[in-house]
């Protein structure tokens, strides 16, 4: 199957951003006093959902203090340290330049647009979907069924790409396919159809040529 219309995640898909949702984990740990398991385990359940982490590390009644505190020292930590995977501007281009289009869908708040305006990359997509939006969190398929809308989208064209369950689940649930980008083989026993070690591979084996 080939698309014309490529809706990415941020987090993890474009830009490797984990080390800092990690970093901002441990202090938010650090300030409950709350024990810090290791760096690995941090990654491991943030790549679920952030709100997995926050009830799997402090409990029911502390999980959203710990989401707060994780908020401050991310809003505080900034947009310095991340930096694009490997190929995420190449990739981006691909799509262009074979006459599809590029969307963004993030559970972040708007600092996801700010660091593609630094890297000069804004201008390589027709949308953003950012928290500011208010739409129900992946996978519910509210903000992927706006953007069709909004575009006049065929969900056949279009394909979710991100880097978890709750990513590709959400292009399913909208109708669309889905990609699974998951560089160090995280979830190798997912079953899908369509998964990727190198976002370049991504725009190569799945965009639809132009004409």
């Amino acid at each position: 199957m080939a698309f014309s219309h490529f809706i990415w995640d941020f987090d993890g898909t474009l830009y490797d951003s984990y080390p800092v949702i990690v970093s901002a984990l441990a202090l938010g740990l650090e300030d409950m006093g709350l024990p810090l398991p290791e760096e690995g385990e941090l990654t491991r359940l943030a790549k679920i959902t952030l709100r997995h982490a926050s009830l799997a590390l402090a409990g029911e009644r502390q999980a959203e203090a710990l989401l707060a505190r994780c908020a401050v020292h991310a809003s505080q930590l900034g947009i310095g340290a991340m930096r694009p995977y490997p190929g995420c501007r190449e990739a981006l281009l691909a799509v262009l330049e074979g006459g599809g289009f590029n969307y963004l869908y993030t559970h972040r708040n708007r600092q996801a647009v700010e660091a593609l305006e630094r890297d000069g990359m804004d201008g390589l997509f027709r949308d953003f979907i950012t928290s500011e939006a208010g739409f129900p969190h992946k996978p519910a398929p509210d903000a992927l069924n706006w953007l069709a809308a909004q575009h006049g989208l065929n969900p056949r064209d279009c394909v979710m790409v991100g880097d978890r369950p709750i990513d590709t689940e959400a292009g399913h649930n909208a109708g669309m396919a889905a990609a699974l980008f998951d560089p160090d083989g995280f979830y190798g026993d997912l079953p899908l159809q369509h998964r990727f070690r190198k976002l370049t591979d991504i725009p190569r084996t799945l965009l639809k040529a132009a004409g």
